[in-house]
């Protein structure tokens, strides 16, 4: 099944056709995406799960990168395109090209939030800055990212997640003090930039009508989001004059919290900081003696580096002296804070994430396959959002939109695909 077959065409039809009628947050709200990679075509997933149609729109001579990233050569599905494409609508334009400028005006008019991560500057030479496209829409909500943001001195600068993790001090407390700052296995600059980005378009479309009013432009950074998850990281050091050390698994303002292994190899997370559970966990291990020890009668005297680590060895030599199982039925007993740490494998045969809902499990309409992936994490009484399709096939939606939704005829596609404008 191509791009522009048949059946996929008359798929996102029947798909568009559906979502006018679902009782979402955002059903009738419509957002183009013209950004690529992660962090800003997520906000746009996130604002499709809720509801709005988002039409995803790619430059036919460069489609987004995330559809090579680590292609599933038996099937072809990319699995992070397959994810972080859910829900959208894939067309093609030239910006370049002076017809394909004019088509992307008439998307505006119809849109009621554009999302774009271009270098600031760049839609401005393409004569579609901000001021511009807010005079075609009044009500248009522009969601920006950048590394940087669109002020300061760093605002030229190219930024990709990498960079905003170690700028904004995340990668150098990451870690432990031995293995030098360590970047997340993860897009996590990208994905926390997104959910701050869904979240403040979302603010924003409360006082917007698509070309009328509430215009709005959102200045997104890369690094900034993810600053300020550091919690008082930065107020900590301001008001100690201390710079923060990388710990590890633990927690610098509370202790115990790390991760033990057990007597069969398994690791589980734990997190007593709280005085109530740290003395169940001391009695739990019978070591109540612990409780009155003055080394950890408190949590400031626990997370004295030297208490800290003589506290973490007793644990640690408690979970070397039984199993997963037999621990985490002792926690529960008792009602302490732990679980086992996941591996993918784990999370797809558990329980709990099987009965939650926490998968989707949605067929691609490209290639027949089935795909099981992570699903919608919010839940609203009666107004659950969900994974209608994974990502598309680059422009497998433009006979659909254009014809549909611009009122373009067959011959008017077959002339523009022709020429490159889309």
């Amino acid at each position: 099944m191509n791009q522009s077959s048949p059946d996929l065409t008359l798929f996102i039809q029947q798909q568009r056709q559906a979502s006018k009628v679902e009782d979402l947050p955002l059903n009738g709200k419509r957002v183009l995406d013209l950004s690529t990679v992660i962090a800003a075509p997520f906000a746009a997933a996130l604002l499709g799960d809720a509801g709005a149609e988002v039409i995803k729109i790619e430059n036919p001579a460069a489609p987004d990168a995330l559809r090579s990233w680590g292609t599933h050569h038996e099937t072809g599905i990319e699995p992070f395109h397959a994810v972080i494409g859910r829900n959208k609508l894939p067309i093609t334009i030239n910006l370049k090209r002076g017809e394909g400028r004019e088509i992307f005006q008439e998307l505006i008019k119809k849109a009621d939030v554009l999302i774009e991560n271009m270098r600031p500057g760049v839609m401005g030479r393409l004569g579609l800055s901000h001021e511009q496209l807010l005079e075609i829409n009044p009500g248009l909500i522009i969601g920006k990212v950048s590394g940087f943001g669109m002020s300061g001195p760093k605002a030229e600068l190219p930024g990709f997640g990498t960079v905003a993790e170690a700028y904004s001090g995340f990668s150098y407390l990451n870690g432990t003090a031995n293995s030098g700052p360590t970047s997340p296995p993860n897009a996590l600059a990208d994905m926390t930039t997104g959910v701050h980005l869904a979240f403040a378009v979302s603010l924003a479309l409360l006082g917007q009508e698509r070309g009328a009013k509430g215009g709005q432009v959102i200045d997104m950074s890369l690094y900034e989001p993810l600053f300020g998850y550091l919690g008082g990281e930065f107020l900590s050091y301001k008001l100690t004059g201390e710079n923060p050390e990388p710990i590890g698994n633990e927690l610098r303002a509370a202790a115990p919290r790390n991760v033990y292994r057990t007597q069969d190899g398994r690791w589980i997370a734990l997190s007593c900081s709280s005085q109530k559970p740290w003395e169940d966990l001391a009695r739990v291990m019978k070591r109540e003696e612990l409780i009155k020890d003055p080394r950890f009668l408190t949590n400031n005297d626990r997370i004295r580096p030297e208490n800290r680590a003589a506290l973490n060895d007793i644990i640690q030599d408690w979970h070397s002296t039984k199993t997963e199982s037999e621990i985490l039925a002792l926690f529960r007993q008792k009602g302490i804070t732990a679980g086992p740490v996941m591996t993918m494998a784990a999370i797809d045969n558990d329980e709990h994430f099987q009965q939650r809902g926490s998968f989707a499990t949605v067929q691609d309409p490209a290639t027949g396959v089935e795909l099981k992936m992570p699903n919608v994490p919010i839940r609203l009484l009666g107004q659950t959002g969900h994974v209608r399709f994974p990502g598309l096939p680059q422009g497998s939606a433009n006979r659909a939109i254009y014809q549909d939704l611009l009122g373009y005829n067959s011959e008017m596609i077959e002339d523009l695909g022709r020429g490159g404008v889309i």
